[in-house]
């Protein structure tokens, strides 16, 4: 698998690159070709992928711009908070919402100067933040050229809350990136390689779960809006989410994998919001894919806790209990699917395709046999769509049920 990710990643840095020359052909007399980094911001494929482009291109490569080829000024606007942020320099906090400036150096200062209309104007600069222990940058405010991909169920725009959100979990999101780094640390550099920013945002999941898409590649989006959620949901939604990352490259050219056309309608979802989801071919092989992720993750905190006597530890036996539920759920569906002229994956999967599928059913069989004592007794007859801690206590309370 990690020749085609990395095959698949070379397109997408190739396409990006393109899509620069178009919009500028003299573009490499200023950002470095070779820097592969560059092209994996995701701002340049929410930019490329944007129905209104809120932000200029100039703004996105302006950290990546080599110093003496940086425009005199940059023409730049806060948005409705007063704020406005360059990629890989930083956050600029002004007084006024909506407003347009220009940003410069002056040749004896190595701070910035804004200005509207040739006024100076006072603003306060917080550098870009990187999750302590990794290369991954914590977004910790929201920025307007995402807005269009934060969109509800039925694909209408909504607002996310970001900014208490992410100051309430900033410990916890940086325990659980270095417990995956020491814990899975084969898997957390692969995750490190795809994963170049993080939002933690908070929205009722009747709107919305995930807002993972390659529209804004290389951003793992954490829904962490159950007050009580700690490192063990991070640990799980981290792996998920960065999952969706892993997928979205490996699986790039979707036709070297399936057979049949990824929209193929598998299943009817009823969820526990009084919606139905219908799912596809994609999106069933997508959430395997996930669960794979999850299940490498979850597996090393197990093996990390399971001797100890802990919240944590009755968490994430409760995590790995519900995804191996689910993914027996998906495995079933796809082998006992109801498709017309589908007798069995290897008329769903290329020879590539079910190479993947048989490694996430090895993970799922795996994890199932190794675990199965410590989990068996445990209750999760009340747990809605999306795990509830607090619904699996009512059923398992803590003092009662640590193996």
């Amino acid at each position: 698998m990690n020749s085609t990710l990395n095959k698949s990643k070379y397109v997408l840095i190739e396409n990006i690159k393109l899509l620069l020359y178009k919009h500028d052909p003299n573009i490499f007399d200023k950002i470095d070709y070779e820097d592969d980094d560059i092209y994996q911001e995701p701002l340049l494929y929410a930019y490329f992928n944007s129905k209104v482009k809120k932000i200029d291109l100039d703004t996105i490569i302006y950290g990546y711009t080599k110093e003496k080829l940086r425009p005199e000024k940059l023409k730049v606007k806060s948005d409705t908070y007063g704020k406005f942020y360059l990629p890989n320099i930083g956050w600029f906090i002004t007084n006024e919402n909506n407003k347009s400036y220009e940003l410069y150096k002056t040749a004896n200062s190595l701070l910035y100067t804004l200005s509207s209309k040739e006024i100076i104007c006072d603003y306060t600069f917080e550098p870009i933040e990187i999750i302590k222990g990794t290369n991954i940058e914590l977004l910790k405010y929201p920025i307007p050229l995402l807005d269009e991909f934060y969109y509800d169920i039925n694909g209408s725009v909504i607002d996310v809350e970001i900014e208490n959100v992410t100051k309430f979990q900033r410990i916890n999101i940086e325990k659980a990136f270095n417990l995956i780094k020491k814990l899975a640390p084969k898997h957390y550099k692969l995750i490190e390689s795809i994963t170049k920013k993080v939002v933690i945002f908070n929205v009722d999941t009747t709107l919305r779960n995930s807002f993972a898409t390659l529209n804004a590649q290389g951003i793992c989006f954490s829904n962490a809006y159950q007050k009580d959620y700690n490192e063990v949901f991070f640990i799980d939604d981290i792996a998920h989410q960065t999952g969706h990352l892993i997928f979205n490259i490996l699986i790039y050219d979707v036709e070297q994998f399936l057979k049949i056309h990824p929209e193929t309608v598998v299943e009817k979802l009823h969820l526990g919001n009084n919606t139905t989801e219908t799912r596809n071919i994609y999106v069933i092989f997508h959430a395997l894919y996930t669960y794979y992720t999850t299940f490498i993750c979850l597996d090393a905190f197990l093996d990390y806790e399971k001797n100890k006597y802990s919240r944590n530890l009755h968490e994430v036996e409760a995590r790995l209990l519900f995804y191996i539920g689910k993914c027996y759920q998906d495995i079933d569906l796809i082998e006992n699917n109801e498709i017309d002229n589908i007798e069995s994956i290897n008329d769903i999967f290329t020879l590539k395709g079910k190479e993947v599928y048989l490694e996430i059913k090895r993970k799922y069989k795996e994890v199932s046999q190794k675990w199965r004592e410590k989990l068996t007794g445990l209750n999760m007859s009340n747990q809605p769509y999306n795990f509830t801690y607090s619904k699996f206590a009512e059923l398992n309370p803590l003092n009662e049920k640590i193996n």
